[in-house]
C-alpha cells in the first residue's frame, strides 16, 4: 500500500477517535453519588440502585407568585450540560432481593438525595410549595418532605405492608386495621424527608419475579398525588425474587426421580433382545424416519411452541429440555398395549439412548441461547452427566439380557415391576404434594405447551411414516416412541443443574411435571378413540352383513315337478298362488 494511503488512514483514525472522545465528554453526565449520608444512621449503608434518574425540573427565571406552584414553568432537559448535576437519586439497601421466601416479609431501606440541587423553598406559610428558586446558598434537605409513590406491579407475587406512615392507594384502610393485622396493598403513598433514612416492607405471596417502582413526586399534598397532579423528580425500579422454602422433601423427590429414570433405562435394557434388533435392521427406512422425528423435528417443534406462547424464559427452557430427551419407557408400554411393532420400539429406544448423548446438549446449547441470552450460563456439562447415567444403566441391562437372560427376567419380575408400581403410586400422591406450587397457580399456557408437545410429536411421526409408505404397525411405533419423553431424567437434571437459582429450577420444572401427566392422558385419549373406532367399525360391519342377508336373488322358478336343483341354499321359501292354492315356485334367499 502507498505511503500516502497510510497517512490518510492514520488521519481519519485520529479524527474519528477525537470525535468519539468529544462526544462522550458531552453526553456523559459528570455526577458523583455518595453511598453514605450525613443525616442517615451510621450503621446504614445504602447502595445506588441500577435504575433511571430523572433530572430535576428547571426554573425558567420568572416567578409571578411563589406561593402558587402552578405559576412556575418547568422544563425537563435531561441532557442539558447546565443541569446535568442537578439530579435526584434513590439509594437502596439491599440492592435487590433474590431470596424472599413465600409468606415472609423484608424491609427495604432507602433514601433520596441530590447533588448541587437548587434551593427548595417554603412559601411562607410553613408548608412546602414544590417550587425551586435560584439562590447561591444551599439548603439543608432534612426539613423538606415529599411524597413517594411505591407500587408493586405483580400483586399476586408480592405486596406492600401498610404501616402508620403509609397510605393505601387501592382502598382506604384505617391505621387501626393496619395495627391489628398485616394489611397488604399494591400501591402506597409515603411522605419522606430528603437525605434521610426511609423504608418500606414487602411481603411475598407466591413464587415468582416482581418489580417495585419507586417514584419521587414534587409535592407533599397527598390528594394531588392521588389525582396524578404531580411531576416526577426521580424514578427507580426495585427487583424482587420470591422463592419457595427449601425442604428436605424436595431433595428426596429429586433423588427419587433420578433413581427411577435410571431404573427404567435398566429395565428397558433387560427386555431388549439382540436378535430382534438384528431383524429390525432389515427395515432401515423406519429407523431413519424415527430418528429424524425424535431428534430433528421434535426439538424444532418445541422451540416453535415456546416462542409462540407467552411463557417465562425458564418455562421455555424446560420445554426445550424435555423435547431433546425422548424415550423414558412409557412409549414402550404403549407400543405393547397398542399392538404396534415391538422390535421397532426396542430399536428406537437403543438409538435414542445413544444419540441423545450428543444431540440433546447440542440442541440445548444452540436453542437455549435464545432464552438465557445475557445473564445465565446453560449447564450443559451437568446435563451430560445425567444422560450418561441412563446410558450406562441401559447398557448394563442389555448385557445382562444378552448373556444371562434368566437373571434379566428375574430382575424384571421381582424387582423392577414392583418398584415401578410403588413409584407410580408415590408420584401420584407425594409427588403432587411436594410440587404443589405447580398446581397452586396453574399457568394455562404451560399446560397447553405440555399438551401440544407430545401430541404434535405423535401426529408428525405418524404422518411422516405414512408419507414414506411404512406399515401401520411401524407408523404407530414411531408415533408412540416420538411422543414419549424421558421427563424424570430431565426433571432431575434441571433441578440439580440449576440449583444455584432456585426459581429458575422450579419454573423450568413446570413443563416436565405437566408432561408427566399429559402423555398418559394423550395415550388414554387415543385408546378411547380407538375403542370408539372399533365400535363404529363393528356396527358398520354388522349393518353390512344384515343388508347382505336381506338381499334376495331368485335362483329359479320351478313349474314342472315342484322341485328344483338348488346348490347349498341358506333357506327355501315356497310361494303359493292365492287363486289356485297350489305351490308354483320356490325361491332361494341368499
Amino acid at each position: 500500500m502507498p505511503i500516502i494511503d497510510c497517512r490518510v488512514l492514520l488521519v481519519v483514525a485520529l479524527t474519528t477517535l477525537l470525535c468519539f472522545k468529544c462526544a462522550s465528554q458531552q453526553m456523559a453526565p459528570n455526577v458523583s453519588y455518595s453511598e453514605t449520608n450525613d443525616t442517615s444512621p451510621s450503621n446504614m449503608t445504602l447502595v445506588p440502585l441500577r435504575s433511571n434518574s430523572i433530572s430535576s425540573p428547571q426554573y425558567n427565571g420568572t416567578v409571578s407568585n411563589i406561593s402558587s406552584p402552578d405559576s412556575l414553568t418547568f422544563q425537563h432537559l435531561p441532557h442539558s450540560p447546565i443541569w446535568q448535576n442537578e439530579t435526584f437519586r434513590f439509594f437502596f439497601n439491599p440492592l435487590s432481593i433474590n431470596d424472599l421466601v413465600v409468606a415472609s416479609n423484608r424491609t427495604v431501606d432507602f433514601n433520596c438525595t441530590s447533588n448541587n440541587i437548587l434551593q427548595y423553598v417554603n412559601n411562607g406559610t410553613g408548608s412546602q410549595s414544590g417550587n425551586f428558586s435560584q439562590t447561591k446558598d444551599r439548603l439543608d434537605f432534612s426539613n423538606i418532605s415529599l411524597i413517594v409513590v411505591i407500587q408493586a406491579h405483580d400483586r399476586e407475587i408480592v405486596g406492600l405492608l401498610l404501616t402508620k406512615d403509609t397510605h393505601d392507594g387501592e382502598t382506604h384502610k384505617s391505621e387501626k386495621m393496619a395495627e391489628e393485622q398485616p394489611v397488604t396493598s399494591s400501591l402506597i403513598y409515603k411522605s419522606i424527608q430528603l437525605n434521610s433514612a426511609n423504608n418500606f416492607t414487602v411481603l411475598a405471596m407466591h413464587m415468582g419475579y416482581a418489580t417495585m417502582s419507586v417514584t419521587l413526586t414534587d409535592t407533599n399534598d397527598l390528594e394531588m398525588v392521588k389525582q396524578g397532579a404531580y411531576q416526577t423528580l426521580a424514578h427507580a425500579e426495585y427487583d424482587i425474587q420470591a422463592t419457595r422454602a427449601v425442604r428436605p422433601s424436595d431433595f428426596a423427590f429429586n433423588c427419587s426421580a433420578a433413581a427411577i429414570a435410571i431404573l427404567i433405562s435398566f429395565g428397558i435394557g433387560c427386555v431388549t433382545d439382540t436378535d430382534s434388533l438384528k431383524k429390525q435392521l432389515k427395515f432401515p427406512v423406519s429407523l431413519v424416519v424415527g430418528f429424524c422425528c425424535q431428534f430433528l423435528i421434535l426439538p424444532v417443534l418445541a422451540f416453535g411452541i415456546a416462542m409462540m406462547l407467552p411463557l417465562n424464559n425458564d418455562v421455555r427452557f424446560g420445554l426445550l429440555c424435555v423435547a431433546c430427551v425422548p424415550g423414558g419407557g412409557l412409549g414402550h408400554v404403549a407400543v405393547i398395549l397398542g399392538d404396534a411393532d415391538l422390535p421397532l420400539s426396542l430399536a428406537m429406544n437403543l438409538i435414542s439412548i445413544v444419540a441423545m448423548l450428543g444431540t440433546a446438549p447440542l440442541w440445548i446449547f444452540v436453542l437455549g441461547q435464545y432464552f438465557y441470552r445475557d445473564h445465565k450460563v446453560i449447564p450443559i456439562y451437568n446435563f451430560e452427566i445425567w444422560l450418561a447415567s441412563t446410558f450406562f444403566a441401559y447398557t448394563a441391562g442389555l448385557v445382562i439380557n444378552r448373556f444371562k437372560p434368566a437373571v434379566a427376567d428375574g430382575l424384571l419380575t421381582w424387582i423392577i415391576k414392583p418398584l415401578m408400581l410403588l413409584a407410580s403410586i408415590l408420584y401420584i400422591t407425594l409427588g403432587v404434594y411436594i410440587n404443589m406450587y405447580v398446581f397452586d397457580r396453574i399457568n394455562e399456557y404451560a399446560v397447553l405447551s405440555a399438551f401440544l408437545l407430545p401430541l404434535s410429536g405423535f401426529t408428525v411421526a405418524y404422518i411422516t411414516g405414512k408419507i414414506f409408505r411404512q406399515k401401520d404397525s411401524f407408523c404407530k411405533s414411531m408415533a408412540l416412541e416420538t411422543s414419549s419423553l424421558n421427563v424424570l431424567i430431565v426433571l432431575a437434571a434441571i433441578r440439580f443443574s440449576l440449583a444455584s437459582n432456585k426459581n429458575s429450577a422450579d419454573f423450568a420444572s413446570v413443563v416436565p411435571l405437566w408432561v408427566m401427566f399429559t402423555i398418559p392422558g394423550i395415550y388414554v385419549l387415543l385408546a378411547i378413540l380407538r375403542f370408539f373406532k372399533g365400535c363404529i367399525g363393528n356396527f358398520l360391519e354388522s349393518r353390512k352383513q344384515q343388508q347382505f342377508r336381506h338381499f334376495s336373488i331368485a335362483s329359479g322358478i320351478v313349474n314342472q315337478a315342484n322341485m328344483a336343483a338348488l346348490s347349498a341354499p341358506l333357506f327355501v321359501t315356497e310361494v303359493t298362488d292365492d287363486d289356485q292354492g297350489s305351490v308354483s315356485e320356490k325361491i332361494t334367499v341368499l
